[in-house]
């Protein structure tokens, strides 16, 4: 079975401070290779809004952050921007686990995810 992390889980497991932390490490393992980063692909769903594929490679792991951000979502009551973290073995593509972002900061954090950085 597949993990399913919810931004509740999230939030109870990763401390800001660590969070911040990790994100210095995975700036830094970026910045000495450890970590491949294709660019960020844009599919338009324009006037509305649009989605964003961010795919990575490192650790052992490969992830994909899936971000949607569609501006007019506040006036039907929904989130201008949402997405969701998948994280694969690299060795062999199977999923490890699925992670709703747990805070605005969370959905903006760099590739190389904490939740890797972590392991």
């Amino acid at each position: 079975m597949i993990p399913v992390f919810t931004a509740r889980h999230v939030e109870e497991a990763v401390s800001p401070q660590r969070s911040l932390e990790a994100v210095r490490e995975a700036f830094l393992a970026y910045h000495r290779g450890d970590w491949s980063m294709p660019p960020k692909v844009y599919v338009p769903a324009y006037p509305a809004g649009d989605f964003r594929a961010m795919p990575v490679l490192g650790a052992g792991h490969a992830a994909l952050k899936w971000v949607t951000s569609f501006p007019g979502n506040p006036e039907r009551g929904l989130p201008t921007v949402s997405g969701l973290v998948l994280l694969s073995d690299a060795s062999n593509g199977s999923l490890r686990l699925r992670s709703l972002p747990a805070r605005p900061w969370v959905a903006r954090t760099p590739k190389p995810l904490r939740s890797s950085a972590r392991a």
